[in-house]
């Protein structure tokens, strides 16, 4: 949470504008291009998480206009000039805003957010419903549509839809419910919420994973990695470097004597060894 905040912070600073979010110089933080693109809808949704409702309801409410505009979110659209980016004009279903509605949703019972959901049926079920079923529109300006449709519009689309409009559904579950599953390692607490999508926005219960782990020497190797990868981030050196430097420790201690004592001596001269003020110490290894 606290680097999802500094993360925030970091783009507010440099890609906001007028509760727009534009793209910017990675390294320079300055616009790059002042557009919108349908992908990002997703970002108010993930504010929404992290507590900072104004900003992500603001953000939303833009985002809505231009959907209001087309009856739909064309790939680009330019901020500046409000109108849709050559050669992007095309809306291929994409799921981001309304998963932003169905989050904002659950965390402030904005009705808005419904009417958006509503707008979403009424547009798709006109505007891109053919004979076996529903088509990108390849522009929203004159609503033509192209022989094709994405995987991701019955995966997300329709199931962030859903769960817009089904408050009661067990994604929804806030821990008040739940199922207690018996298993070798012990009981397990299954179906209590917290579901985790993943980028198709399959849901994943994340107790589930926990109680179909495998045998508890694994996870005492999972924890042992863990540790040394976390004290190697700290810089301290983690105990699989260690064991690898002693197998080379004892392959030193097999090879000629003198070997060893021309690199304890050389090993030697580069400890003596001072950096001068101002410059980067070299490495010893």
């Amino acid at each position: 949470l606290f680097r999802s905040l500094e993360y925030n912070r970091a783009i507010k600073n440099y890609t906001k504008f007028d509760d727009w979010y534009l793209w910017v110089q990675m390294f320079k933080g300055t616009v790059s291009m002042p557009v919108f693109q349908s992908l990002e809808a997703f970002w108010p949704g993930l504010q929404s998480l992290i507590g900072d409702m104004d900003n992500a309801m603001k953000t939303f409410h833009n985002y809505y206009t231009v959907w209001k505009q087309y009856g739909g979110l064309p790939e680009f659209y330019s901020i500046t000039q409000g109108f849709t980016v050559d050669k992007r004009e095309g809306y291929p279903l994409r799921p981001e805003l309304i998963e932003s509605a169905m989050y904002l949703y659950r965390a402030t019972g904005d009705p808005t957010l419904l009417e958006l959901g509503r707008d979403a049926v009424e547009s798709i079920e006109k505007i891109s419903k053919v004979e076996c079923g529903y088509a990108t529109i390849k522009d929203v300006r004159d609503h033509k549509l192209d022989n094709r449709m994405e995987s991701f519009f019955l995966a997300e689309t329709v199931k962030y839809l859903y769960l817009l409009f089904d408050p009661g559904n067990f994604i929804h579950n806030d821990g008040s419910s739940f199922d207690t599953v018996t298993t070798p390692y012990g009981e397990c607490i299954i179906g209590a919420g917290g579901y985790i999508f993943n980028t198709e926005a399959h849901p994943v219960d994340p107790a589930t994973l926990h109680c179909c782990k495998r045998h508890r020497e694994e996870q005492w190797e999972v924890e042992d990695l863990m540790r040394e990868f976390c004290s190697f981030s700290k810089g301290k050196r983690p105990l699989f470097r260690e064991s690898i430097l002693e197998q080379v420790e004892d392959a030193k201690e097999t090879s000629h004597s003198s070997s060893k004592v021309k690199a304890k001596t050389s090993y030697r001269k580069n400890a003596n060894r001072k950096n001068p003020l101002l410059s980067c110490p070299r490495s010893e290894e």
